[in-house]
């Protein structure tokens, strides 16, 4: 995992493409992205110390979409494994190690995308 690289986790294409000149399309997308996905974050890391399986499972799908919609497909994969891991009963002694790396990607892009609906705020 790439921790120093200042590469972005993520690729606005398909939103650009789905906002098709939209700029207030993307800078709401980009906000409820920004709203939404700390709050599941900060719910999965709760369910995975409490060994609640069933919530981390629904919470895990519930913020794939999310991931998508936005390009992230690394981070989408990895929550893929943690939602399967999850479902079969917590049975992957990593899943709270590779949650944090994965929190860690998403709060990199959190601070990413907040900059870039700055700037896409003082285009208008």
């Amino acid at each position: 995992m790439n921790t120093q690289n200042s590469e972005p986790d993520f690729d606005l294409s398909f939103l650009e493409e789905i906002a098709d000149g939209n700029k207030e399309f993307l800078i709401e997308s980009i906000d409820m992205f920004l709203t939404q996905t700390p709050e599941i974050f900060d719910n999965l890391s709760k369910s995975i110390a409490l060994n609640d399986w069933s919530t981390t499972a629904s919470l895990a799908h519930k913020v794939k979409s999310n991931l998508g919609f936005f390009g992230m497909q690394r981070i989408k994969d990895e929550i893929q494994e943690i939602e399967t891991s999850a479902k079969a009963g917590g049975t992957d002694p990593q899943l709270a190690v590779k949650f944090e790396s994965t929190k860690t990607a998403v709060k990199r892009s959190i601070q990413q995308l907040q900059q870039i609906k700055k700037e896409k705020e003082a285009e208008g």
